[in-house]
């Protein structure tokens, strides 16, 4: 099980989501499907449009690259570039609940 797979999994009950952005689905969206079905992930995936590719995913400046977003849609904190084992993001968004609460 991925380390998002597993957050998604210990935080959904606390008014957290994951979704995911397949930034290099555009060109391959079956190629993405099969490896998150490979993967056994079963929270959101977005595979992007051209404009969401154009509008925001060709600004970020590396990959993965994770965002926290309220119930309003409104970015909060920092983009957190790098990835993180699973401790280290439930750290982040924990924090982040702290904020907003």
């Amino acid at each position: 099980m991925s380390e998002l797979q597993a957050l998604y999994e210990e935080m959904k009950g606390q008014e957290v989501n994951i979704i995911g952005i397949a930034a290099d689905g555009i060109d391959n969206e079956i190629g993405v499907l099969d490896i998150l079905r490979k993967a056994d992930v079963t929270f959101i995936n977005i595979i992007p449009d051209e404009k969401f590719m154009n509008d925001f995913i060709s600004k970020i400046r590396g990959v993965p690259t994770s965002i926290l977003v309220n119930d309003k849609g409104e970015i909060i904190g920092k983009p957190i570039v790098g990835s993180r084992n699973r401790e280290g993001y439930k750290e982040i968004i924990e924090e982040a609940l702290k904020n907003i609460n």
